[in-house]
């Protein structure tokens, strides 16, 4: 992408407004941030601030070395201020609800139950649904650990799967935008969870396809809020930030961090500290953002996907289980998905014209993110905080933009299972510093808080599965990469992170039983994934003694876009019996 001096000028005065404060103002409102930092700095309080965003890829600004997608604000919280930029952190299931259980309970999708059935995110997406969400019988869940352990909770926005839950609470698509049919209650205890009666909705009558009342609200179009019409993927909106869920979501953010430093909560005032989690949505689609961020790219500029096509030698019933499905449900790309008329298929990616257009919706989707996260991290830093709090951002998966002819989601590729994944702890390491590559996979997350907070530890689950009364955690923690002289036992040595996806027989033409995409990554530069027939229904787990024939290897060294599947190059069986048997120990280590 190149910006003329114009767009650079523009770029400028949108994500960094203070440019044109006055200059004794900002010289006043500097002395005041460092008084307020200096404070915080005594203060003895292990504050921990989430920002989960969904769907953002890791392939954005200098933090990810895709300078393109303009994230100057993420970039000079994180990187520039001697965060850690994972760059080897994978999910253990490529969708939104499926991951966020994961991460949030510490355990896998087969243990969670959450997204291995193939089915529809209401019936299957909640995190508590393997106990049927009895009150006694649910995971513990980080946030839940967190207040159990003192903290003041406080929670905003998409943190678990909103409208999930309909076994813990009656589905609401009232006027406002939701997220607490599928929240797990006990977590929060400082105010009430979210801002659903507060969000404010630009239209008070009945909402018409592809309005602008379509303004990006979460959930999408087709809930009745929206009556269940099928809208835009994009649009260009002349609505401000403000009047966006995720700018209203930032607000309620910063009114949060106020609220605990009017409350002395989190400071030297008080020994309390807090866990403040604001989930934000874009760039989940529709890319429907203000049209300030579409300015910032030419859509004749923006690049391609370097591997529009399949892998050579991937079969194609492993391809209609992916995330077109979400990107096919709009209105504006029914023309350019449709399967029938020959203009996109299985060896058919979309034309150019429409990559670039959905790609700059995208990027102008991120960009709008990106100033939603400055907003907060500056409140941070405005209220004292930035010294005594640990900061976590991650995205609940991946995101493909044509790349192996995929769209959205939901597949075992190397796009769609690493996520975005930043961390700034006061006091780490400058080894652990900038970009990080140590392998990491989304399961260790819980552990690792509750190290870097100094809290009791939860056991580690015995086997490949633990019922959800038993409070342990299948994850590790890694707190040693950021402090290698305080945490001596860690998973230093962890070589494999290990994810999957279902292919019910309904989406994989020519397979006749339900299978599960088992993945495993290396951190030499491998991808393995095998597909095994699967239990959905009892034991929810695989048949690793089934014929089910070859899977898939990729090489990231020699081929970085996976453009070819080498499991049956003679070169590499010794990779393949390497990788099987890593799969085979991690999922069925009686075989």
């Amino acid at each position: 992408l190149v910006l003329s001096s114009k767009s650079t000028r523009r770029v400028a005065s949108l994500v960094f407004p203070w440019t044109r404060t006055p200059v004794a103002s900002m010289v006043s409102r500097c002395a005041w941030m460092l008084t307020a930092m200096a404070v915080a700095a005594d203060a003895a309080a292990n504050n921990f601030l989430l920002i989960a965003v969904d769907d953002l890829r890791p392939l954005f600004g200098r933090s990810y070395g895709m300078e393109e997608v303009l994230t100057p604000n993420v970039d000079r919280h994180f990187l520039d201020r001697n965060g850690s930029v994972m760059q080897s952190s994978y999910v253990q299931i490529a969708v939104c609800g499926p991951s966020r259980a994961s991460i949030l309970t510490g355990r896998r999708p087969d243990s969670t139950h959450v997204g291995v059935q193939g089915g529809d995110m209401v019936n299957e997406w909640c995190w508590c649904q393997r106990s049927g969400c009895k009150k006694d019988e649910m995971f513990i869940t980080l946030p839940t650990y967190l207040a159990e352990h003192g903290y003041a909770t406080a929670g905003t926005g998409k943190i678990f799967h909103p409208d999930a839950c309909t076994r813990m609470h009656a589905p609401d698509y009232g006027s406002y935008v939701s997220h607490k049919v599928g929240d797990d209650d006990r977590a929060w205890n400082y105010g009430s969870y979210g801002v659903e009666g507060e969000l404010v909705k630009p239209y008070a009558g009945p909402v018409e396809q592809n309005s602008e009342e379509q303004f990006g609200s979460y959930p999408g179009p087709l809930f009745p809020i929206f009556n269940f019409t099928t809208g835009l993927s994009w649009m260009k909106s002349d609505l401000p930030d403000d009047a966006q869920p995720d700018g209203q979501l930032a607000n309620d953010a910063i009114e949060r961090l106020a609220n605990f430093s009017e409350g002395g909560i989190g400071g030297s005032e008080d020994n309390r500290p807090f866990f403040l989690a604001v989930g934000f949505h874009k760039p989940h689609l529709p890319h429907i953002v203000p049209r300030k961020y579409f300015d910032l790219y030419e859509t004749d500029n923006v690049s391609l996907p370097p591997n529009p096509n399949v892998p050579v030698d991937f079969l194609e019933e492993n391809w209609h289980a992916n995330g077109n499905v979400e990107i096919m449900s709009y209105k504006n790309n029914d023309a350019a998905f449709n399967r029938s008329s020959g203009l996109f298929g299985f060896h058919k990616p979309v034309s150019d014209d429409k990559a670039r257009e959905l790609r700059h919706a995208y990027f102008a989707a991120t960009s709008f993110i990106d100033v939603q996260i400055g907003k907060v991290m500056d409140a941070l830093d405005e209220y004292g905080f930035a010294n005594n709090t640990v900061v976590a951002l991650w995205s609940d998966h991946g995101w493909h933009l044509g790349d192996t002819n995929s769209w959205c989601k939901m597949t075992n590729f190397e796009t769609g299972t690493r996520n975005t994944l930043m961390w700034r702890v006061p006091g780490q390491t400058p080894t652990s510093q900038g970009r990080n590559s140590r392998l990491v996979e989304m399961l260790d997350f819980f552990p690792t808080v509750v190290d870097l907070l100094e809290l009791p530890a939860m056991n580690k689950c015995e086997g490949i599965d633990q019922p959800p009364t038993v409070a342990c955690l299948q994850g590790d923690s890694y707190a040693d990469e950021f402090f290698p002289n305080k945490f001596g036992k860690s998973n230093a040595n962890k070589t494999l992170a290990f994810s999957q996806w279902a292919y019910p027989t309904w989406q994989s033409p020519g397979a006749s039983v339900f299978r599960m995409g088992y993945t495993v990554r290396s951190s030499d530069g491998y991808r393995y994934t095998k597909y095994v027939p699967y239990d959905d229904n009892v034991t929810f787990s695989g048949n690793w003694t089934a014929d089910v024939g070859p899977g898939e290897l990729y090489d990231y060294n020699e081929d970085p876009h996976e453009t070819t599947n080498f499991v049956n190059n003679p070169s590499y069986a010794p990779l393949v019996e390497r990788f099987e048997a890593a799969l085979r120990k991690q999922y069925d280590p009686q075989s």
